[in-house]
């Protein structure tokens, strides 16, 4: 009989530890709604890579400005590449690598000596517009009622995909302002983007938003123009990496950079 009773309490035992291990089970994530998951995306980065491309073409020919930028650290720093490639010149296509910071300047990296400059003076944008552009972009952090309403959604998992496509108007000028402001190495190339947008059609705009595992893992959109009867402009941002620089700091030689010297305009 005891043995009886000891087997009993050892079965209770057993069916009480495994109740218990039932309940520590993680219950299945619930599946976010379109809203929920553009909230994700919105929650504050520090870090990752963005890139700005604007590209204007005909049939024969393309001429390509791109601004691919590193950023990250607080306060946040730009490790910018920019580059320009036409098809049918090799002598109008050049790289500049800088490092643009809080202070306002711009660091190059010379061959052996750093130099420093104004960003405003030299791009034609501030260190605001970057953050406005890059970490503040309305697309991503508030995007017009017309966009939301125009993402549709598929899921894999965990992973979220949102893509539209708009033809708005006042969408797709919002869209291209912050890369007409800060894909530039002139005070004067932004006024060149807007004459060329002012003298063009708006045609669409696509948009890809991916979220996984509760984060914004990439986002990019294009809006394409047509300017005249031969001409095609595409304006378009991305973004990647998020969250991998987020201790990216101003290389400590640049602390040292002399002022750039001033082009010398004789002939």
């Amino acid at each position: 009989m005891k043995f009886k009773k000891l087997l009993l309490s050892m079965g209770v035992v057993a069916a009480l530890i495994s109740g218990g291990c039932s309940k520590q089970k993680k219950q299945a994530e619930p599946i976010l709604t379109k809203t929920q998951v553009i909230k994700k995306a919105q929650k504050t980065f520090k870090s990752g890579q963005a890139k700005q491309v604007v590209n204007l073409r005909t049939d024969t020919s393309s001429q390509v400005v791109a601004s691919n930028f590193t950023f990250g650290g607080d306060p946040t720093v730009f490790h910018l590449n920019y580059q320009t490639e036409n098809n049918q010149s090799k002598k109008n296509s050049h790289s500049m690598d800088e490092w643009i910071s809080n202070t306002g300047n711009l660091y190059i990296n010379g061959q052996s000596t750093w130099y420093k400059a104004e960003v405003a003076k030299t791009t034609g944008h501030t260190y605001a517009d970057l953050l406005d552009a890059i970490l503040n972009n309305e697309m991503l952090m508030d995007p017009p009622s017309k966009l939301i309403n125009a993402y549709q959604m598929k899921r894999s998992g965990r992973t979220y995909t949102l893509t539209a496509k708009i033809t708005d108007k006042e969408v797709m000028k919002a869209a291209v302002a912050p890369i007409f402001q800060t894909n530039t190495q002139s005070q004067q190339q932004q006024k060149i983007y807007n004459k060329l947008a002012k003298a063009g059609k708006f045609q669409d705009m696509t948009v890809k938003l991916v979220v996984k595992g509760n984060k914004l893992a990439t986002f990019k959109y294009n809006v394409n123009l047509k300017i005249g009867k031969l001409m095609r402009l595409s304006a378009g941002q991305s973004y990647a990496n998020i969250g991998s620089r987020d201790f990216l700091k101003l290389p400590s030689n640049a602390l040292d950079a002399k002022p750039l010297p001033k082009a010398n305009k004789k002939k």
